[in-house]
């Protein structure tokens, strides 16, 4: 329709009624291409593909709705996809697993409100991280570092089965820059600039010079998570820096893992995903952070590549109020239990949150409720303060 703005979204069902019913009540919002012909839906994709900012496609209709997904995804990798099946606690984990190349499973029957809703989520996830000023640049994030405004913290993480220390994630802070930025928008502004890689190699530099008191403060907990970009794993020669910078912290007493954000993954990458498997062949962990922000969710589980995933704030988040993100988190951390993959959880806010993630099996969690980010020197001064107590 000539004008229209609404966001395109393709659906493919075998129920007429329902594709009816959708159009019907969410036309305002979405406009919707529907099709109970798989084959037609891939001609139209191939096509249109420009056009479409979500995919979903039924089980049935689609005669297996991971191949229908999987051939769509090779005319529009960049599209979420969402996929719908009846009877899903009876899939098999291969099954699970090959539909992945989706952002949600939903079960059917599902109404037209849960699927508006889930929807709604997907495009929401989907939007790119805004920026406050076009004027944010990675020579600004450059400058900033000159200027010393660097300031690494410590969040402690937690077993989730007795919320026990478990080990902590290192995060950098930049207090000037942080007055008219957040932190997301700083490391968006150069996360595929070689700025990225002068910011971590200074954090490795932090991280060696302090590993023994790491290792006095945390004693057997001491691993410790740091978060890379993808342009940074993607570089052979900081490919090595990260190995050997491994080595010397292991050397030291410290065991560290490393975080790539979710959003960053294509897993088309051939030389990431190679990277990653080379690290994990040396005993190196590779976590997948924000896992749930992106489009390749599922997908990413299927490689051998990476130790675990760290679930997204905003999924974590919805998990004691949302029946969709409950039962998401739910059956991932089901698949990551078989397939022997960490699940850890981040933004704990409260008691309620972090019960309900030890029900579903979540291996270990972090947030403001258990401990906040801060300086090491600050974390010394309170372990003296528990120690003097107790004696």
């Amino acid at each position: 329709m000539v004008g229209n703005t609404s966001p395109v979204v393709l659906m493919v069902d075998n129920d007429e009624h329902l594709l009816a019913a959708v159009r019907r009540a969410l036309s305002g919002c979405f406009d919707f291409v529907t099709f109970t012909n798989a084959e037609q839906a891939l001609e139209w994709l191939g096509e249109n593909a420009g056009r479409v900012e979500l995919i979903i496609a039924d089980m049935v209709a689609t005669r297996r709705g991971d191949c229908f997904l999987q051939r769509a995804a090779r005319n529009a990798p960049n599209v979420p996809r969402i996929l719908l099946a009846a009877n899903m606690s009876g899939m098999s984990l291969r099954d699970a697993i090959s539909q992945a190349m989706v952002t949600r499973v939903l079960a059917k029957p599902v109404s037209v409100s849960v699927l508006k809703d889930a929807i709604d989520r997907v495009m929401r996830l989907k939007k790119p991280v805004r920026k406050a000023d076009s004027k944010l640049t990675a020579l600004a994030v450059n400058a900033a570092l000159d200027r010393g405004d660097f300031r690494p913290v410590l969040q402690p993480r937690f077993r989730a089965n007795d919320l026990r220390l478990s080990g902590s994630e290192i995060l950098c802070r930049m207090p000037m820059l942080e007055k008219d930025y957040s932190i997301e928008e700083i490391f968006a502004s150069c996360h595929n600039h070689s700025v990225i890689n002068r910011l971590t190699s200074q954090m490795m530099t932090v991280m060696i010079n302090m590993a023994p008191r790491y290792h006095d403060l945390m004693g057997d907990a001491a691993y410790i998570g740091l978060n890379l970009s993808v342009y940074s794993l993607k570089h052979p020669e900081f490919l090595e820096q990260i190995i050997r910078f491994y080595e010397r912290m292991r050397m030291r007493g410290v065991v560290v893992s490393f975080e790539i954000p979710e959003r960053q993954i294509s897993v088309n990458d051939h030389d990431l995903i190679a990277n990653a498997r080379r690290l994990r062949e040396r005993g190196i962990a590779l976590f997948i952070d924000d896992f749930g922000s992106g489009n390749n969710s599922l997908d990413l589980l299927r490689d051998e590549a990476f130790a675990g995933v760290k679930l997204d704030r905003d999924l974590v988040a919805g998990v004691t109020t949302d029946l969709l993100d409950d039962a998401f988190v739910e059956w991932i951390a089901r698949v990551c239990s078989k397939l022997g993959l960490s699940l850890s959880a981040k933004g704990i806010k409260n008691r309620d949150l972090a019960n309900r993630l030890q029900i579903h099996g979540v291996t270990e969690m972090q947030g403001f409720y258990l401990g906040a980010p801060v300086p090491l020197e600050e974390w010394e001064a309170a372990a003296q303060i528990a120690l003097s107590d107790c004696g």
